[in-house]
């Protein structure tokens, strides 16, 4: 990810948001059909967005005795879906049906001349907000979907997937677990007191020392 944030990027101009709650509380749209026992699993999404109308999920069984289904939430910027491995190992060991939920705007979903998630996160604040929004309701679709089987419902969130994992599971869906893994709830506190946060400060000074 460093090489890649050092790399020279086409100016993006700031929009601003309306500054209401977000929209993804409603009741969802029917989802036709659900993940298989095992293999990847593509489906309209909820709340299609320009460029990225579908949902991506890969599905691995349990590999214990079952005890449920767990959806996993990847990080921002998921460079690939082998890097969720060790995950998908421990809860199919622990006994859960896990589907990997593939976010808006990354890997596959990503738009033709754009790296995974890069397009996720911008200066564009409605596109930020539709993002999110998107990955919301996605979750819940999923959770609602693993609540209609026998056994637990678990989401399992890493980083700005355990954000919007923490919101998801304030929607009405059943969610018996909830795993948030460095949840970013306080968005200036990362910037001011991680590593990968004053990282992005430094590059963000030295883009607006450059002219444009």
């Amino acid at each position: 990810m460093l090489s890649e944030d050092v790399r020279d990027r086409p100016a993006i101009a700031f929009r601003p948001a309306v500054g209401a709650p977000l929209d993804c509380w409603g009741p969802l749209p029917e989802v036709v059909g659900a993940p298989p026992a095992r293999g990847r699993w593509v489906s309209p999404s909820p709340r299609p967005a320009p460029g990225d109308g579908t949902m991506e999920v890969h599905a691995r069984p349990a590999t214990a005795p079952r005890r449920g289904t767990a959806v996993l939430v990847p990080p921002w910027k998921v460079p690939r879906l082998s890097t969720m491995a060790g995950y998908v190992r421990l809860l199919a060991a622990a006994g859960y049906d896990t589907w990997t939920l593939v976010p808006p705007r990354h890997l596959g979903r990503a738009a033709p001349g754009t790296r995974s998630g890069e397009a996720f996160l911008s200066p564009d604040l409605p596109e930020v907000r539709a993002a999110v929004e998107q990955l919301v309701l996605e979750i819940r679709a999923l959770a609602a979907l693993a609540a209609g089987r026998s056994g637990e419902t678990v989401v399992l969130g890493l980083s700005l997937g355990a954000l919007a994992a923490a919101l998801a599971a304030t929607g009405p869906e059943r969610v018996d677990r909830l795993a948030l893994v460095a949840p970013p709830a306080d968005v200036a506190a990362v910037f001011r007191e991680t590593r990968i946060g004053r990282r992005y400060l430094a590059i963000t000074d030295h883009s607006k020392s450059r002219p444009l």
